[in-house]
Formats: C-alpha cells, structure tokens, sequence
C-alpha cells in the first residue's frame, strides 16, 4: 500500500473517531441537568483564570471553554455508558 493510501486511511479513521467523540459529548451535554451544567462553566472559567499568561496566549478563551466542555461532555457520557 503506498503512502496517499495509507495517509487517506489514517484521515478517514480520525475523522470517525472525531464523529463517535462528538457524539458521546452531545449525548453527554443532553443527559446533564441545569446545575451540572452551571459547575461546570464556574470550573471552566476557574481554570482559564489560573492557566499562566503563555498558555493564554495561545489560544482564545472561547476555543478553551469549547475543548474542556466537550472534553468533560466526553468523560460523562463513558461514565454513564459503563454503568
């Protein structure tokens, strides 16, 4: 198999895995109640408060709070799938 094969291959399985992770984070986001939810925007901006200024600069806080929510939409929705 040469390379653009190989490299076509290795795009399509990471563009499914980014699909079956954006999934688990909206199922995960859904099956939240209201004051989850709210503690978890509260811990968010925690954070984003105590990252060091280089780290800040990098990248916005908009894009932060999009990958920790769904990073944590993620691990509760694994949770409740393995209960």
């Amino acid at each position: 198999m040469n390379w653009k094969k190989q490299r076509e291959l290795r795009q399509n399985q990471m563009k499914t895995l980014e699909d079956k992770r954006k999934e688990l984070a909206k199922s995960g986001w859904l099956a939240m109640n209201k004051m989850e939810k709210e503690q978890l925007r509260k811990l968010i901006n925690f954070n984003w408060d105590k990252m060091p200024s280089y780290a800040k600069a990098k990248i916005t806080k908009d894009s932060y709070i999009r990958f920790e929510t769904q990073e944590h939409c993620v691990k509760f929705a694994e949770k409740l799938k393995k209960n």
